[in-house]
C-alpha cells in the first residue's frame, strides 16, 4: 500500500477511539459535528416514519446540530462532501453534496436506473453524476481477479459471492468517481468522501481471513482468503489519486470510524439482534493526518472520533464550540497551536446549508433504502405488523441513546432510560445485563442484584456471560473469594471468553495475589493486545510490587491505546515520582488535570512534590488556589470502626438538624434497635465514587476502612468515634452469634486488635495530611456517660448550627452492652 505509506511516513498516525455504541450513522455524525448521540440527534439506522405506522431509514434530517459542512458554509468556504452516512436527503450546503442513497443499484443493469429524490445537491447536477455511476453488472472476471484470484473455480449458480464483490466494488468505485469529477472540476476548500467498502469487505470476508479457522472450510477459505486485502490495496490505489488531485498544499486526513477484528476475536457467529453485525468491530479506528504543519513520520495518541471536527475548524482558523465533546489534537501540530473558542456553533446566525424544519421524504425512497440497510444485516425486516415494528425500534433507538449516555459518562440519564426498557421487556436479555451493569458502575449494588438474579430466574440454561456478570457484582459487594471461583468456573467451562482474564485478574489483585493476577493480565493480552484496561491494571500489579520501569510502560501502553484516562495519567506521575523523575511526574499530574480538572488528589501531589521533594514552594500555590476552587461542597461524615457507635451518633446528628443519606435498606433489628443509617452505595466506595454528588451537603456514615478512599474534591467534616477496640470486638461477635453466623463463645478473635490498631493509627494519619479534612474526635464512652456536654463539643465542630438537646436526648446508655471494666 505505497500511497498509504507516503502519506504516514510524511505525517502522523495513531489510532482512533470510536465510541458506544459502535454503529456507523451515530458515529459518522459524531465525526461531522464533534458531538455525542444524545447531543446530534443519530440514535441508529431506522426511525418511525412520520405517520407511526411503520419504520424508514434514518435521515440527515434528524440531525439536531450542525455539521462541519454547515459551519464551513457559513464562511463561505467551498465544501462539497460524497457519501457520508447518514446525509440523505442532500443539504443545500456551498458546493456540491451527495447523499449516501447515490451508489446503490437496486435494479438489474438492463432497468431503468432512477436516482432517489434528494440524493444530489445541487438537483440539477443530478443527471451528470448519475452518468458517473458504475453498475455491479458492468464488471468483468478481470475487476474481481484481484480480489479472488480463483474465481473460476466459483460456481456461480449457487454461490452468490462473487456478486456481492462486484456490487461492493460497483458502488465504492461510483463514489470515487464522484469524488474525484468535483475535484478536477469544482473549486474547493474542504472535501469530505466517505468509503464504506473496506467495512463491506471485512463483514462479508474477514471470516475467512488468514489465518483459517476451524470452522471455515478448505475450499471457501481458499477461495476467499484474499477478499479482504484485495479491497485494502484498492483502496490505497483510490487514495493516491485523490492525493493526486489534492496536490502538496492540502492537508489530507484519513480516518476510520471503529476497526475490525482480522484475528481470534474474530466471532464465529453474528448475534440475532438489532445492529448484530457490530460485534465484529474493533474499539480504535486508523487516524493518518499529513499536511504543512504538521509533524513527520509521528505518532497521535489519544485521539477521538469526537476529535476531528474541532481539530478541523482549528485548521481553517475558526473557533471550537465549547458545546463539543470533542478536542482539537494539538500534539500533531509542530508549533503549539493557540486555540480559539466560542460558547456554541448552534447560535450563529447565517445561511449554513442546513435543511429547513418541515422537510419531507419520499415514502418510495424511504423504503428502497430501508431495504438496502435489511441485505446488509444492519436491520432486521420489519415484516408487516407496523405496530410491532415502530415498537422495535424506539426501543432499540433507546436502548443506543442509553448506551450513548453512559459511555458519555451521564449515567442517570442512561439508567433512566434502562429502567424503562427493562420495566417494558423483561425478557430481552441485552437490556437487562446493561442495566445490572450500570447498577454496579454507579454503586447501586443492591439493585444489581434484583436483575442479575432476575436474568437467572429466566435463564434455562447455563451462560457464562451471566456467570461474569454476577462475578463482577460479587467482586463489588467486596465478596472477592466467591468472585474468583465464580470466574475459576467460567474459565474451566468456556474457556477464552472476552474479558475473562482481566475480572480474574481485578479478583487476584483484590486478594494480593499479584503473580496470579500479572499471569491473567498476560492471558487477556494474548487474546486481546489492544485492551487499554489490561494494561492499566498489568501497571497496576507492577506498581504495587515496585516493578517501576515495566509499572511506567504500562501506563504508558494505556494511554497510547486511550489518552483520556485521567487515572492512567496519575499512576504514571505516580510512578514518575516514586523513580524520583519528580519534573516529569508534574508533568503527567498536569496532564490528568487537564483531562479531569476537578481531580485534586493530582493537583495535592503537585504540591507534595514541589514542597517536600523540590524545594519550591512557591510553584505549589496556584495549585493550593486551584484545590480550593475545584472543591464541589461539603459532605459530614460519621466514622469509627464497625460496632464503634457510629449509628448511634449518626441518630445526634439528624436530631440536631442535620440532612442525614441514608437509603433506608438496613431495618433496626436487636442490634441496632434504633437503626442502622447507612446507605449500600457507600460500601462501593473503592470503586465507585459517583454516589457522593447526592451526599453532598449530607451527612453519611463511612466506616474507619474506607476513609482513605474519599475523593479530593469535597470538603469533610468528619465525627470520628473512638472506642475501646477489645470493646468493638466483642460487641461485633455479639452482634454475629444474635444474627446465628457464629457460634456462641466467651473467646474473642483478639487477632483482630493489632489489624484495628493499625487501621485507626492509618485513618489519624491520612486525616492530617488532607488538606480538604477536618475531623473531630469523640469517645463513645463519653458520648454515653456525658451525652450533653459531648453533643456541645460536637456543634462548635460544626459552628453552632445544631439542636444540642435534641441530639443530648437520642442517647441511650442502656446500649453500652460490651463494656471493659
Amino acid at each position: 500500500m505505497p500511497n498509504l505509506q507516503k502519506l504516514v511516513e510524511g505525517g502522523s498516525m495513531g489510532r482512533l477511539a470510536t465510541l458506544d455504541p459502535p454503529l456507523s450513522p451515530t458515529l459518522w455524525t459524531s465525526i461531522a459535528t464533534g458531538k455525542r448521540p444524545y447531543q446530534h440527534g443519530i440514535h441508529g439506522f431506522t426511525e418511525p416514519d412520520p405517520s407511526g405506522e411503520g419504520i424508514r431509514p434514518i435521515y440527515s434530517t434528524n440531525r439536531k446540530v450542525k455539521a462541519i459542512w454547515n459551519i464551513l458554509t457559513q464562511h463561505g468556504l467551498k465544501t462539497h462532501v460524497v457519501g457520508w452516512w447518514p446525509s440523505h436527503p442532500a443539504e443545500p450546503i456551498n458546493g456540491v453534496m451527495i447523499s449516501n442513497l447515490y451508489q446503490r443499484a437496486n435494479k438489474r443493469i438492463h432497468e431503468p436506473w432512477q436516482m432517489l429524490k434528494g440524493t444530489v445537491h445541487p438537483e440539477e447536477k443530478s443527471d451528470l453524476f448519475a452518468k458517473l455511476r458504475i453498475h455491479p453488472e458492468e464488471l468483468t472476471g478481470n475487476h474481481i481477479e484481484p480480489f479472488v484470484p480463483n474465481l473460476d473455480k466459483v460456481d456461480q449458480s449457487k454461490d452468490k459471492r462473487l456478486m456481492s464483490i462486484a456490487k461492493i466494488i460497483a458502488d465504492c468505485s461510483t463514489i470515487h468517481s464522484a469524488a474525484t469529477y468535483i475535484m478536477e472540476h469544482e473549486e474547493w476548500d474542504f472535501m469530505g468522501v466517505y468509503y464504506d467498502a473496506i467495512d463491506h469487505f471485512c463483514h462479508g470476508f474477514m471470516k475467512y481471513n488468514p489465518p483459517r479457522r476451524p470452522h471455515i472450510s478448505i475450499q471457501d477459505y481458499e477461495l476467499y482468503k484474499d477478499v479482504v486485502a484485495g479491497g485494502c490495496r484498492f483502496h490505497d490505489m483510490m487514495l493516491g489519486r485523490l492525493m493526486e488531485l489534492a496536490g502538496e498544499d492540502t492537508t489530507i486526513i484519513l480516518i476510520s470510524d471503529h476497526g475490525f477484528h482480522p484475528d481470534h476475536n474474530r466471532p464465529n457467529a453474528i448475534p440475532k439482534e438489532p445492529a448484530g453485525p457490530a460485534v465484529e468491530h474493533s474499539p480504535f479506528g486508523i487516524i493518518v493526518m499529513n499536511g504543512a504543519g504538521i509533524k513527520k513520520d509521528d505518532t497521535i495518541v489519544g485521539a477521538s472520533l469526537l476529535d476531528i471536527t474541532p481539530t478541523l475548524l482549528h485548521l481553517y482558523g475558526l473557533p471550537v464550540a465549547e458545546d463539543m465533546d470533542g478536542k482539537v489534537l494539538v500534539n500533531i501540530f509542530e508549533q503549539t497551536p493557540e486555540i480559539q473558542t466560542i460558547k456554541s456553533w448552534e447560535n450563529i446566525k447565517g445561511e449554513d446549508g442546513a435543511h429547513p424544519k418541515n422537510i419531507e421524504v419520499n415514502a418510495a425512497d424511504a423504503k428502497a433504502e430501508l431495504q438496502q440497510l435489511i441485505e446488509l444485516g444492519y436491520v432486521e425486516d420489519p415484516g408487516e405488523n407496523g405496530e410491532v415494528a415502530v415498537k422495535n425500534t424506539v426501543d432499540e433507538n433507546n436502548y443506543n441513546l442509553a448506551r450513548a449516555y453512559i459511555d458519555g459518562g451521564k449515567w442517570a440519564e442512561g439508567i433512566a432510560i434502562l429502567e424503562k426498557l427493562h420495566t417494558e421487556n423483561p425478557k430481552t436479555m441485552r437490556f437487562s445485563v446493561r442495566l445490572a451493569t450500570a447498577y454496579q458502575a454507579t454503586g447501586k449494588l443492591k439493585e444489581a442484584r434484583k436483575i442479575v438474579d432476575h436474568i437467572r430466574s429466566i435463564m434455562d440454561r447455563e451462560s457464562p456471560q451471566l456467570d461474569m456478570l454476577e462475578a463482577t457484582l460479587l467482586m463489588n459487594e467486596e465478596r472477592f473469594k466467591k468472585a474468583l471461583t465464580l470466574l475459576q468456573k467460567v474459565e474451566q467451562e468456556a474457556g477464552e471468553q472476552p474479558n475473562l482474564h482481566l475480572r480474574l485478574a481485578s479478583a487476584y489483585l483484590q486478594l494480593n495475589r499479584l503473580e496470579d493476577a500479572e499471569n491473567a493480565v498476560q492471558k487477556e493480552l494474548n487474546i486481546n493486545p489492544e485492551e487499554p484496561s489490561a494494561y492499566y491494571t498489568l501497571g497496576l500489579i507492577y506498581y504495587r510490587q515496585m516493578r517501576y520501569e515495566e509499572a511506567l510502560n504500562s501506563f504508558m501502553d494505556t494511554v497510547g491505546l486511550l489518552f483520556y484516562n485521567p487515572s492512567a495519567h496519575y499512576y504514571i506521575g505516580e510512578t514518575l515520582a516514586a523513580m524520583q523523575e519528580y519534573e516529569k511526574a508534574i508533568e503527567a499530574f498536569d496532564t490528568c488535570l487537564k483531562l479531569a480538572p476537578g481531580m485534586n488528589q493530582a493537583r495535592q501531589r503537585i504540591i507534595q512534590i514541589y514542597e517536600n521533594a523540590l524545594e519550591q514552594p512557591g510553584k505549589a500555590l496556584r495549585y493550593k488556589a486551584d484545590f480550593q476552587e475545584k472543591i464541589q461542597g461539603t459532605i459530614n461524615i460519621v466514622s469509627g470502626l464497625p460496632r464503634a457507635g457510629t449509628s448511634m451518633l449518626m441518630q445526634m446528628l439528624e436530631a440536631g438538624g442535620l440532612d442525614i443519606f441514608t437509603d433506608g435498606e438496613r431495618e433496626a433489628d436487636e442490634n441496632n434497635p434504633k437503626g442502622y443509617y447507612e446507605h449500600e452505595a457507600v460500601k462501593a466506595l473503592k470503586r465507585n465514587k459517583a454516589f457522593l454528588k447526592e451526599a453532598n451537603g449530607k451527612t453519611v456514615k463511612v466506616i474507619a476502612q474506607l476513609l482513605p478512599q474519599l475523593p479530593m474534591t469535597y470538603h469533610y467534616r468528619i465525627v470520628f468515634v473512638e472506642r475501646d477496640v477489645l470493646e468493638v470486638i466483642a460487641s461485633q461477635q455479639r452482634m454475629l452469634e444474635r444474627d446465628g453466623k457464629r457460634v456462641k463463645t466467651d473467646t474473642l478473635p483478639l487477632n483482630l486488635m493489632e489489624q484495628y490498631k493499625t487501621t485507626l493509627k492509618k485513618v489519624k494519619t491520612w486525616a492530617s495530611n488532607q488538606p480538604n479534612v477536618e475531623i473531630h474526635y469523640v469517645q463513645y464512652k463519653d458520648i454515653l456517660e456525658s451525652p450533653f456536654l459531648q453533643a456541645m463539643l460536637i456543634n462548635d465542630f460544626f459552628e453552632g448550627t445544631l439542636a444540642v438537646e435534641n441530639m443530648a436526648a437520642v442517647v441511650d446508655a442502656r446500649l453500652y452492652r460490651e463494656k471493659m471494666v
